[in-house]
């Protein structure tokens, strides 16, 4: 247990609250009047200043009359989702300090002083963690054992962090750290936003140990849809090891494949290697440029929305590439493809339409020309969104 020595702030001693405890709400009337009256007291029993904000996303029961009754301030999201849901509870929440946490009486938000012990410490970004003591006990089996888990290795892996949960709805942040996270997801894959931006932002993040109680009321978490889109964000977020890495090495193999074909380097009983393997170097070089092109695009995104932080190789390609060179070396590919193409066309008449003596040339053209309209449209894409100005995409925070 961490002890609670923070600096207090009395009740009305200022109008802007010390701490927001933010609660998403869809028909929780089971457990929301419990939820604020737990918070209620613990912020009197710590002399905490502060504020109780439910976000009401729809609901259909009392669960709006009930925090109204018992004092809370009720914003209302009428686009449904668990993200949009917090997104405008933050928007609303006036405290220097914010912690969210759900509305099903599962967390125990007595221990809200400890999580403002540790950000009055100096930490940004404040995780429970129910697998640090034991907490996870009340998980669904599925999720318990195999989709929190792996999802919380998955992301460690992909972005460098050292959660043991990342799925965790119990957290609090400063205002400041919010800002710079910026969360954008509509649904539950928020929490999961949370954890990646705060490592890309390179917060100063600790966790928390908790324990969860049995939820009160339906769940509203989708085991398949939720997991999915999960999956999505960390691909979106992570482009070099999900895109650039393995379409790269497609790349490379495809062209090392055709250079081997084209110049005879490997033979097989007196045989070049021919046309079949032609064929093969044409997939893995169109696969992997594909792959590189739709990592570019996601690196830029990632760059320009998130926090890839001074990335001096990607602003130097975008001060070289733009849609002007993009356009004319998509169409020098397209062209030397042709011309290639075009003579193997001549020879093959000329032959009266038999087997061509090398039909690798054939794989290696219709690669260039595929490979040249990729990059065509590509670049079209790029100036269509506006990435071929560098500028306003700069990352600038202090080390």
């Amino acid at each position: 247990m961490v002890e609670t020595s923070v600096h207090r702030q009395g009740i009305g001693a200022s109008t802007r609250p010390l701490v927001s405890v933010v609660m998403p709400c869809l028909n929780e009337e089971a457990a929301i009047g419990a939820c604020i009256q737990k918070i209620q007291e613990t912020f009197a029993q710590a002399n905490l200043s502060g504020e109780v904000v439910v976000c009401d996303n729809g609901s259909s029961d009392r669960s709006v009359e009930i925090a109204e009754r018992m004092g809370a301030r009720v914003v209302h999201q009428t686009e449904r989702g668990y993200g949009n849901a917090y997104i405008m509870g933050f928007t609303q929440a006036r405290g220097q300090y914010l912690i969210m946490g759900d509305a099903d009486d599962t967390y125990d938000f007595t221990q809200i002083p400890q999580f403002i012990e540790l950000l009055e410490r100096g930490y940004d970004f404040i995780t429970g963690s129910r697998y640090l003591e034991g907490g996870h006990g009340e998980i669904v089996l599925l999720h318990r054992v195999f989709g929190n888990p792996m999802l919380t290795r998955l992301l460690n892996f992909l972005f460098g962090t050292r959660y043991t949960d990342v799925y965790c709805g119990f957290r609090g942040f400063t205002r400041e750290a919010y800002d710079r996270i910026a969360p954008v997801s509509s649904g539950m894959e928020y929490n999961l936003e949370l954890a990646i931006n705060a490592g890309l932002a390179r917060l100063k993040v600790a966790e928390l140990p908790i324990q969860l109680a049995p939820r009160k009321g339906e769940s509203k978490l989708r085991t398949l849809r939720d997991g999915w889109r999960s999956l999505r964000m960390m691909m979106l977020y992570c482009p070099n090891k999900v895109f650039l890495v393995p379409g790269t090495g497609l790349l490379g193999l495809g062209l090392l494949t055709h250079l081997v074909v084209l110049l005879g380097l490997v033979q097989l009983q007196g045989r070049s290697l021919g046309a079949v393997t032609g064929v093969f170097a044409t997939i893995f070089s169109v696969v992997g440029f594909e792959i590189i092109s739709l990592g570019l695009h996601t690196k830029t995104y990632s760059w320009s929305r998130r926090f890839d932080r001074d990335n001096r190789l990607l602003r130097r390609f975008y001060q070289v590439f733009t849609v002007e060179t993009g356009l004319l070396g998509g169409s020098a590919l397209i062209l030397m493809g042709a011309l290639i193409l075009a003579v193997q066309i001549a020879e093959w008449l000329r032959a009266g339409l038999m087997p061509l003596a090398h039909p690798e040339w054939s794989s290696f053209a219709a690669t260039l020309i595929i490979m040249g309209f990729g990059t065509v449209f590509s670049s079209l894409f790029i100036s269509a969104m506006s990435m071929k100005r560098v500028e306003p995409y700069e990352q600038h925070y202090p080390q």
